[in-house]
Order: structure tokens, then C-alpha cells, then sequence
């Protein structure tokens, strides 16, 4: 044996270290394991088991009451890291140790409010919902994606808007606007006053409702005397006529949500004349049938001549006593209605500085 073999030193085997699993911070703590996709990062991120169940319901299915360790629970969510660790702060606001309270920022309000309506958390949902409302033009600003906000998220941001708000709304790009403009056509179709019986006459082709179509004049020839004495009113209802198929061919012309809100909105308000005493919608308010002349009656005893005149300005036969009251005249002009002059005035207001805002009233387009 030689002197280096002596002096070597036999080591002991080495025990094989098993490894341990990673405990958690306490057992009531939920370690959720978040997967940033995008930026390719991991982290892991710890609450406690109640007052996670409290504040984001999603999980509440997940961690049953029953189990005892956070072994028994695996959580894994695919999501943006700063939105989670936002989320995650948002949850411990109220802890004691907790001083870091996160703000919502035009910049990341979105991504927010579309992960709190996943994880089911509604009072962040609804605080989310009142800063897009207030903050509408600063977020439209911002480079974030809007595109995701649909369904009743939608419905409940466009419940807190007027229309005279959405018209000051800044959207070049018309990120959110029209959406908005969309959400109020279905208000205004489900009213009760407009869902029931309306429906498109297609005579006179007014969008009416069984409320104003016996108010409403139709054509001549759709007029019938009651058992009264008063005139009815005969409308036709197209049965071809429906509302969403309306709303898609204006939209094939090339007609924004905006302009179509409007259209429907005089379509369906109508008004009375102190002139001519006839029931029509704001559509119609410069339309007005009317002779800018007084008719001339020749005097004499023949009753027929005597009933029976002309109108100077066009040479139209006028009668003393005409039982149909139908709209005649050979110009048009606006409606004598103060209740009319009022929504009109409101709407030019409402629609200032934008384009066709007068031409909305216009007779132009027929709602067919």
C-alpha cells in the first residue's frame, strides 16, 4: 500500500436529499399561479382563502369549505401580471399591513374592468363602469383596446350616458361612440310606449305605434267615419316591415348609429299643430301643408259658388266646409307647435357643431 493510499481519506456515501414540496405560508393562504403569455413571465401570488372567496366569487366554486390545505387546490390564471398584481392589491385595500391602494387610469381601466367581470368582482365592475363614464374622452385617448367592452357591460356604461353626453363625446376614430349610439337605439325601441304594436303603415309609411295610429292621418283614401261622427284613421301595417331589417339596410347606405338613433327618435315623437290640427312626427316638422294666400269665395246665390272657392296662390279649389280635413297647401312650412318648437330647438342644441344635424329632420329619407 503505498503512502498516498494511506493517507487518503474515505468520504462517507452521500444521502440522496429528497425534494421537498413548497409549503405555503400559512393553510388558510391560496397561492395562484399567474402565466403572463405575452411577456413570457410567471409569478405566483398569495391571499387569504376568505377574503379571496369574498372579493373575487369566480373562485368561490373552486375552494370549498371542506378543504383544509392549500395542497389540495391548484390555481393557474393566463393573465396579464400587472392587471393581476393590480387586482390582487385592490383585494388587500383594506388589510392593515396594506398601504399601496391602486387607482384606476384611463390606461388600464379596460383590462381591469373586463377581469373583474370574469372573476365576478362587483364593486370593482361597477366602479369601472363610473369611471368610464366620467372619464370617457381620456380613455378614448389612451392606447387601449375597446373593442372588448360588449354585452352588458355595455349596456350598463351606455345607461349612464344622455344623449346630449354621448353628442360632446371626442371619438375621431369612433372607437366607442357608435356603440354607444347602438345601445340607445335598443332603449329606444323596448320602451312599453314603443315595443308594443309598432309597426310601419304602408300607405302613409310612418313608423307608428296602436297608440298613435288612430291619431295619426293616413292617406285619403284610408279614412273612414265612425259610428260617432269622427273620422278613423285606416293605417295598413306593412307585414314585411321589421326593425332589425330596417336597421341593417340603413346601415348597407352608409348610415351611422348616430344618425340612425335620431331618425328613429322624430320618427317616433309626435306632436300636434295649432294650424292645420293634425298629429305628426318631428320628421315631419317642416312639412306643414299650407297657401301662403287666403281663398276667394264669389258671392252671388248659387250655394255651389258660394261653397266652393279657389285658392289664389295655385289656383286649388277651396271648400268652406271640407269633412275630411285633409293636409292641403302648395308650400310647406314649419309646424305651429310649442311642444315641438321646444324638442327641436333642444335637438339643434343637443346636435351643435355637428354635421346633419339638421338634415336629420329633413324629409329626405323616408323611414322605409
Amino acid at each position: 500500500m503505498s503512502d498516498n493510499d494511506s493517507n487518503e481519506k474515505k468520504s462517507p456515501p452521500k444521502k440522496e436529499s429528497k425534494k421537498k414540496k413548497p409549503k405555503c405560508p400559512s393553510p388558510n393562504t391560496i397561492v395562484i399561479h399567474v402565466c403572463d403569455e405575452s411577456k413570457k413571465i410567471n409569478k405566483d401570488f398569495h391571499c387569504p382563502r376568505d377574503l379571496l372567496v369574498e372579493e373575487m366569487k369566480y373562485f368561490a366554486e373552486y375552494l370549498a369549505t371542506d378543504v383544509k390545505t392549500c395542497e389540495e387546490v391548484d390555481i393557474s390564471v393566463h393573465c396579464d401580471v400587472q392587471i393581476f398584481d393590480w387586482l390582487m392589491r385592490y383585494v388587500q385595500r383594506d388589510r392593515e399591513e396594506s398601504s399601496d391602494v391602486p387607482q384606476l387610469e384611463p390606461t388600464n381601466v379596460i383590462s381591469i374592468l373586463i377581469s373583474s367581470d370574469f372573476l365576478k368582482m362587483d364593486g370593482l365592475v361597477q366602479l369601472c363602469i363610473t369611471y368610464c363614464h366620467d372619464h370617457v374622452n381620456d380613455i378614448i385617448a389612451a392606447p387601449c383596446n375597446m373593442n372588448c367592452i360588449t354585452g352588458d357591460i355595455l349596456t350598463r356604461i351606455s345607461e349612464l350616458f344622455t344623449i346630449s353626453e354621448i353628442e360632446l363625446v371626442k371619438d375621431r376614430k369612433d372607437k366607442f361612440k357608435s356603440k354607444l349610439y347602438a345601445k340607445k337605439i335598443e332603449a329606444l325601441l323596448e320602451m312599453s310606449s314603443v315595443s308594443q304594436g309598432l309597426f310601419k303603415c304602408a300607405s302613409c309609411l310612418r313608423l307608428l305605434t296602436s297608440v298613435l295610429q288612430c291619431k295619426v292621418p293616413c292617406t285619403s283614401g284610408r279614412i273612414t267615419v265612425g259610428y260617432n261622427g269622427m273620422l278613423m284613421y285606416n293605417h295598413y301595417k306593412d307585414v314585411c316591415f321589421d326593425v332589425s331589417q330596417y336597421l341593417i339596410k340603413m346601415r348597407q347606405q352608409g348610415k351611422s348609429w348616430r344618425e340612425l338613433y335620431w331618425r328613429l327618435w322624430a320618427s317616433l315623437n309626435y306632436m300636434t299643430c295649432s294650424k292645420c290640427h293634425h298629429t305628426f312626427p318631428l320628421t315631419e316638422y317642416y312639412q306643414c301643408l299650407s297657401h301662403p294666400e287666403e281663398p276667394v269665395f264669389k258671392d252671388g246665390d248659387d250655394q255651389i259658388s258660394a261653397a266652393v272657392g279657389v285658392y289664389p296662390c295655385c289656383r286649388q279649389k277651396a271648400l268652406r266646409f271640407d269633412p275630411l280635413t285633409c293636409p292641403k297647401g302648395c308650400e310647406k312650412i314649419k309646424h305651429r307647435s310649442d311642444v315641438a318648437c321646444y324638442m327641436v330647438n333642444r335637438f339643434n342644441t343637443v346636435t351643435s357643431g355637428h354635421c346633419c344635424s339638421l338634415t336629420l329632420l329633413q324629409p329626405g329619407i323616408a323611414v322605409v
